[in-house]
Parts: structure tokens; C-alpha cells; sequence
């Protein structure tokens, strides 16, 4: 990787510190980069500012600094220019990011030399279709709910044409493998391997004592329809964009023909990401000890 764009999330702590010590390393490798106009309080560095939609335009990969948040604006930004991602953790959680901060000189030597592999996963597309120019891709989820109010709302689920069922709930959300650890986990849905080839969809609080997650084939196409009472329904797409819904309104939700890329420096173990960043399986203390 000789050429790298860099997007951060800009209002995270030391992000621009962070930033700052990538570019003064790719100054001194004679490497080239672009960063994100939010960066622009780096001083001396104007002529290397790039909108973020732009950010893939002669790159090898780009570099997100921040959280999982930033991953999934990243891979929105760039995924369908197959350009790689590549994580350094400047958040809390980071369930998606490669590197922390203290391993950046090395990771970006790493980098540098070729020395990583590229995992792919899932991306979903969201079209609303009374909207033509409304279409959003999601490499976690597309959430339907009722907005900000506290309320039930009627959703009626297609699969393929063919009727699934009906939701009485305070939402539904379609999951990819990747974002079955995110707020499909929170509802109750199943833990996936991201490798799985498969799209979920979980009620959000159903008002049944039946209704469950349902796993589909990745070359399903989803529809989901507002019921035609529903005034306030609201599509949300990775917990960050998203749109208001009409009634009776439909989103068709399917596998996006392109799959965001991620690099990865180390053999990733999903299992050991569950049981150190969701403490999956731990045992319970008992008066402080093990």
C-alpha cells in the first residue's frame, strides 16, 4: 500500500493527534495521502484535503480513525469503489477496527510492506421505492421503527414476493452477518459468524409471544411495507442516515452486488473478538473470584 486516504471521526479524543503521527510517518516513507476535510485543523496540510465521498479517488485503501461508527461511514463512503478499509481504534468498543493506538507504528510498517489480508463481508442495499433517489447501503443494518415516539408500529415482511408475516412491534431490523453483534444482538436475535451467507430479521419488542427471528439466504430480497395507518415510521440505516416513511410506503432491502473489504494484519478470530469485547461465555464472579 503506497497510496492511502484517511477519514476520522473528528470529535473523538486525539483523533487529529493520531492523525498527525500517520502523516508526519507517510512524510517520511514519501508516501502518498489524502485525508478528510474534517481533519482540516491540521495545520500545512490544505493541499491534501478531500471530501470524504472523494476519499477513494487514487487510493490503495484509507485508514479510519475512530470507532465501529467510523468503519461503517468508511465502508458507506468507499465500499462499492472496492477499495479496502483499513481500523485504527480511536473509540470505545471497537469491534471492527484492527489496530489500537499504541500499535500504530508498526501496523502502518505492516501496511507499508504488504503485509495483511483482505476480509470481505456483506453489504445490504435499502432502496425506498416511492423515493428513486433514495437508495442506502449498510454493513450492519436497516432498522424500520416508529420514530421518536413510544409506539407500536404494523410492518408487513416479503420475502421474494411471497408474504412472511406481520410485525406488531416497536420495530423490525434486517441484519447482515456483521451486524448480528450490534442491535440485532440488543433485540435478541442470533450471533452470526460473518462468513455466513445469510440476512436477518429480528422484531424489535414484538407484541407476541411467537414471533422471533427469522434467518434468510443471502440472495433473498426482502420488502417491508408500512401499514397504511402508520404516520410517523422512520427507515434507519447503520444507526447514522436515514429517512422518513409514508404510509402504506415499501423498502426493498437485498445483498448489495459489492462487498465492503477490510484489512485485516492478523488471523482474525471472531470467537475471541465475542468473548473479549462481549465478555461471551465468561464465567460470573462469586465474591470477587473466578
Amino acid at each position: 500500500m503506497k497510496k492511502f486516504g484517511i477519514i476520522a471521526h473528528v470529535k473523538r479524543p486525539n483523533v487529529k493527534r493520531t492523525a498527525k503521527v500517520i502523516m508526519d510517518w507517510a512524510d517520511k516513507q514519501g508516501l502518498e495521502y489524502w485525508i478528510c476535510e474534517e481533519l482540516s485543523g491540521i495545520a500545512g496540510k490544505t493541499e491534501r484535503f478531500k471530501p470524504k465521498s472523494r476519499i477513494w479517488e487514487d487510493v490503495d485503501c484509507v485508514i479510519s480513525l475512530g470507532g465501529d461508527g467510523t468503519i461503517l461511514s468508511s465502508v458507506r463512503a468507499i465500499g462499492q469503489h472496492n477499495i479496502p478499509v483499513f481500523g485504527i481504534n480511536v473509540g470505545s468498543l471497537g469491534f471492527l477496527t484492527e489496530v489500537l493506538a499504541q500499535d500504530i507504528p508498526s501496523a502502518l510498517d505492516k501496511l507499508k510492506n504488504d503485509e495483511f489480508f483482505i476480509e470481505e463481508r456483506m453489504i445490504l442495499e435499502a432502496k425506498v421505492t416511492s423515493k428513486q433517489d433514495i437508495n442506502y447501503n449498510a454493513l450492519n443494518d436497516v432498522v424500520l421503527d416508529n420514530g421518536g415516539l413510544s409506539r407500536l408500529i404494523k410492518l408487513d415482511l416479503y420475502r421474494d414476493k411471497q408474504f412472511v408475516c406481520s410485525y406488531n412491534a416497536d420495530g423490525l431490523i434486517i441484519s447482515t452477518p456483521t451486524g448480528s453483534t450490534a442491535y440485532n444482538l440488543a433485540a435478541g436475535g442470533p450471533v452470526m459468524h460473518p462468513n455466513l451467507g445469510a440476512i436477518i430479521a429480528s422484531p424489535i419488542c414484538p407484541h407476541s409471544l411467537t414471533l422471533r427471528s427469522i434467518l434468510f439466504d443471502e440472495n433473498s430480497k426482502l420488502a417491508v411495507r408500512v401499514a397504511v395507518n402508520e404516520i410517523n415510521a422512520r427507515l434507519t440505516v447503520d444507526g447514522q442516515l436515514g429517512c422518513m416513511l409514508d404510509s402504506h410506503e415499501k423498502v426493498i432491502v437485498k445483498k448489495a452486488p459489492y462487498r465492503a473489504k477490510l484489512i485485516r494484519l492478523k488471523e482474525y478470530s471472531f470467537f475471541e473478538i465475542l468473548r473479549t469485547k462481549l465478555h461471551w461465555g465468561a464465567r460470573p464472579l462469586t465474591n470477587g473470584n473466578a
